[in-house]
């Protein structure tokens, strides 16, 4: 399987994305923005749901921990493994993305929570599944007090 692997170039950082069928790989290098990779890579995409998966080391990076309408959050400034990277892209609605992460630091101590932003240290990769024929919207649900996922079919 041969895959066409163009190069864009984001902040003088090189983003490698290839894509084949309903698959987007990304390997993002030291430094590039997570979250903003992930929706440059997905901007032109046919599908509206788009499930994310990930791996590789991240740094100045801020998690939440959704509680009673708000995050509780906290920020990190040191390198970690990131352990796994899971979530999902709508096509409207705010907060578009809605991605968790665990990541574990020199302790080996694992943690994660919602990413709220971070960068790359060193390399990740990436992986997004356009599902096909699915539609979604993010709505703001004022009882649970945060945007909650519509799937449209």
């Amino acid at each position: 399987m041969h895959l066409s692997m163009p190069s864009y170039a984001v902040k003088g950082i090189e983003m490698q994305v290839a894509r084949k069928g309903n698959t987007i790989v990304l390997r993002l290098d030291h430094g590039e923005d997570i979250l903003d990779s992930i929706l440059k890579s997905v901007g032109d995409a046919d599908s509206t749901m788009i499930l994310t998966a990930g791996l590789g080391m991240i740094s100045d990076f801020e998690l939440g921990y959704f509680d009673n309408g708000q995050y509780i959050t906290k920020a990190f400034s040191e390198a970690c493994e990131l352990l796994s990277m899971q979530g999902s892209v709508a096509a409207e609605g705010d907060p578009k993305l809605h991605i968790h992460v665990a990541v574990a630091d020199r302790s080996h101590a694992a943690f994660g929570g919602h990413l709220l932003r971070g960068k790359v240290w060193m390399s990740n990769e990436i992986f997004l599944m356009n599902v096909e024929g699915l539609g979604s919207i993010r709505q703001f649900d004022p009882a649970k007090k945060v945007g909650v996922l519509q799937l449209r079919t």
